[in-house]
Formats: C-alpha cells, structure tokens, sequence
C-alpha cells in the first residue's frame, strides 16, 4: 500500500513504526501552527510545559506489527481545477498488507470538548472525502476502512457527542462502507483487525 502510495503522492511523508505504544499528536492549535501532527514513539510533551504530557491519540502495538503512518500535508489532494480537497489528518495501515486489511483514517480534533459538536459533518466528510480518493486510485481496495474521530482533550466517553444514536453509525457503514468510531485509542490485534477504545 506504501507503494501505491507513493505512486500518486511521491512527496507525502510516510513513517513506519513497530514499537508498542505510537502517539499521534495535532499540535496545530497549541503552537499556532507553527507544529502540526507529529507521530511519536513516547508520548511528547506540551508545548508550553514540558512538565506534561500532550494529548495524543495512541496506537496499543503489543504484538510491535510494524504499520505505516502516512500524515497528509495541506496541498496534498486536488480536484480537476487544482483546488485543495478536504481531508482528515492521516491514514494507518499494516505495513505488510493485503486486501482483507484494516487501513484507519484518522481525524484528530484537539479542541475543547464542548466544540466537537461544531465539527461532526466536517469530521465524517474529510474521512469520506479521503477514502472515496483512495478507493478511485486503487490505493484501497477490499480493506475493511476504519473511519477514526479522536478527540483526545476529552478524557471520558464522547461516542454519543459525535455520532448520537447508533443507526447514525449503521447508516454511515452501509453508504459508505467505513466503519466510523469515536477513539482516542485503538490496539493492533493483527493485520486484518483491531479494537477501538473511547
């Protein structure tokens, strides 16, 4: 999938890991964009205290299955006019990979808990956005695709503040072949499954 990858996109940045825990951060709302998402083999510390860790959505690796991390810069998706298309922050996926899978798009919102509300339709659809353009260049093919929302500020369940009853979740399976989840973690059991954890 790397490959395929780097056909379309030979400039995006495409990191490995097989550590047992990963961190994925947006620091873009901290530092003013100065820093954006950053993937980490520790969990990193705030910007402005060193003392404290970031909130950071977390991969469990227990078995260390080396996965690929791909974080999409800014310009990266384009429309026929050249327009920037919407997107969510990266995509996740076993490095040795096949058709049956798991590849997660990941949508990081590193805001105040009472704003995630604000951001639901924009969430679901950078996720969409970028999947449906990976399964038209053939990057994705029968993969099972999990469509993440982590907020990682919000340290207890927020699954009803994204998505409210559960047909929302059936509903979104069923149009758009993605299973949706709200996590700040997930853990790799192998290369065709994983658990998302709130």
């Amino acid at each position: 999938m790397r490959s395929r990858i780097r056909q379309h996109y030979p400039d995006s940045f495409i990191t490995s890991r097989n550590v047992p825990c990963i961190y994925i951060a947006d620091f873009s709302e901290r530092t003013q964009s100065v820093r954006g998402i950053e993937v980490h083999s520790n969990q990193p510390t705030f910007p402005v205290d060193t003392y404290n860790g970031m909130d950071c959505f977390i991969i469990q690796n227990p078995g260390r299955i080396e996965v690929d991390i791909n974080v999409f810069n800014d310009n990266q998706f384009k429309d026929e006019r050249g327009n920037d298309l919407r997107h969510c922050e990266c995509c996740i996926f076993p490095s040795e990979n096949h058709d049956e899978s798991w590849v997660v798009m990941l949508e990081i919102k590193d805001c105040k808990p009472k704003n995630i509300t604000e951001y639901k339709d924009d969430v679901i659809e950078q996720i969409i956005s970028v999947t449906n353009i990976f399964r038209q260049k053939h990057i994705i093919t029968d993969h099972k695709v999990y469509g993440v929302i982590s907020m990682p500020r919000k340290k207890v369940s927020f699954n009803n503040t994204i998505f409210g009853m559960p047909p929302e979740y059936t509903r979104l399976k069923r149009q758009h072949k993605i299973l949706f989840a709200a996590a700040n973690y997930i853990e790799i059991k192998d290369n065709i499954s994983i658990m998302c954890y709130e």
